[in-house]
């Protein structure tokens, strides 16, 4: 999974990736979540299987954030040695580009929602 945003930002998105994330789980699935990095978040907590990117502050919106563009970019170095089924999109934005970029680059489908 690849979203613009995600906890500490609480929002529908980041909560339907929890849900996402538990009920995959449920049925031995496992997923590797990609989002921004946020200066105020706590380390620790449920960060199994997450990379966080680094982000800087989107101008006029002090609660998101956007991903460095070069390792969007790059995603698929970032993630070398990992493998997938497919690739799944939470967000239309940085995220959707680069999931689609990373779905390409491996022959995989791309689930948005």
């Amino acid at each position: 999974m690849v979203s613009d945003v995600y906890f500490p930002r609480v929002n529908g998105v980041s909560t339907s990736i929890q849900t996402f994330r538990a009920a995959l789980a449920k049925l031995g699935i496992q997923g590797t979540l990609v989002v921004p990095d946020y200066p105020e978040r706590e380390i620790g907590g449920d960060e199994w299987r997450v990379i966080r990117v680094p982000s800087r502050a989107v101008p006029g919106d002090p609660e998101d954030r956007l991903m460095s563009p070069s390792t969007l970019y790059h995603l698929d170095r970032a993630l070398a040695g990992t493998t997938f089924d497919l690739v799944h999109v939470q967000t239309p934005l940085a995220a959707h580009y680069a999931s689609l970029r990373l779905a390409r680059q491996r022959g995989l489908p791309c689930l948005a929602t």
